[in-house]
């Protein structure tokens, strides 16, 4: 296939902003009007060249063309200029964002202001700790039968756990276990702990503590915490959208919504070399998506990292949201490392 004109280039481009805006299909006097030395009769000629071309839809019996999905790629790789984040709704993200007291709460609170700026359903996933390094371990006693686990990992997070045990603590035996503990596991990725805990302290395993310690490493160092594995924001409008008036559309959203492990397909499906991935209708390879765009951006905290996305209808304003999602995954990164 040839190379698009420069004339094709414009057009498609006033085809797809204006679709975006309305939502509606777009007809030749329209674009021949706003580009103003094109003829209506011009510009139908070459929509019905971008169209043969695939960049372009008929729908029906409109007289209007509607963006594909390729037409929406060579847009973004081609065509469109990213708006730049204004300094106060940067000020604004980093400030709410920094009012929050831990890092559950940041995600929560993320996903929450960016489904409100972006009008778009939000999603933030807790940071993959898979492959983080544990740096220091401690056993706290709390009462007669409970013991805190608290795990340091190197990227400067922490995870506390409530270990119970059916003996009655002793806290200098807990001291010695704690320290013992430390030094068999430090500086080992919580991957390889879970899966070499036996071989490394299976030796004392009929100590109450370290064998019941042991079975719950899957829990203790789990890569993703249970309780927070993925963060939905909502704005208020969401399905005011007109792609939701079809059922099909708005049963998809819903789906997407209540299956926390298509989520998490989701939110991993972005390319983890490059910072930012954008993924339009049937680019997507969960089947829940292909009606859909979804924009990711990963966040990072000391080697572990994390998600930030919007999913919404192949129609949104990516000149926008690719550089919002960004910023906001940027200052998470940020406030994790605070």
């Amino acid at each position: 296939m040839r190379e698009l004109t420069q004339r094709e280039k414009e057009v498609l481009r006033e085809v797809i902003h204006d679709f975006i805006l309305t939502a509606s299909p777009v007809a030749s006097k329209y674009v021949a009007r706003k580009e103003g030395q094109l003829s209506p009769a011009t510009v139908r000629h070459v929509m019905a060249q971008l169209e043969e071309f695939g960049y372009l839809n008929h729908p029906h019996t409109s007289a209007g063309r509607i963006p594909t999905d390729k037409g929406y790629r060579f847009y973004l790789d081609s065509l469109m200029s990213y708006d730049a984040i204004e300094e106060l709704e940067k000020s604004r993200i980093a400030e709410e964002l920094d009012r929050s007291i831990d890092s559950a709460e940041l995600l929560t609170e993320a996903s929450k202001l960016l489904s409100k700026m972006s009008r778009q359903l939000s999603l933030v996933s807790a940071p993959y700790l898979g492959d983080a390094v544990l740096s220091k371990l401690e056993l706290i006693p709390l009462d007669s039968s409970k013991i805190l686990v608290v795990i340091s990992l190197e990227s400067v997070m922490i995870k506390t756990i409530v270990m119970e045990v059916q003996s009655e603590i002793n806290p200098v035996s807990i001291r010695k276990i704690s320290s013992f503990l430390h030094e068999r596991l430090a500086g080992l990725k919580l991957s390889e702990i879970r899966e070499t805990i036996l071989d490394r302290v299976g030796d004392y395993a009929d100590e109450e503590v370290i064998s019941r310690f042991a079975s719950m490493t899957d829990k203790i160092f789990a890569p993703i915490p249970e309780a927070d594995k993925v963060h939905i924001g909502m704005p208020q409008g969401l399905f005011s959208h007109p792609e939701f008036e079809l059922p099909q559309n708005l049963k998809g959203i819903l789906e997407i919504i209540g299956d926390e492990n298509v989520i998490l397909h989701i939110l991993e499906i972005g390319d983890k070399a490059e910072p930012i991935t954008v993924k339009i209708g049937i680019e997507n390879t969960e089947e829940k998506l292909k009606d859909y765009s979804l924009i990711t951006a990963r966040y990072e905290v000391g080697g572990v990292t994390g998600t930030v996305g919007v999913v919404g209808p192949r129609r949104m304003q990516y000149s926008r949201l690719i550089p919002l999602v960004d910023f906001v995954a940027k200052v998470i990164s940020n406030k994790l490392k605070s």
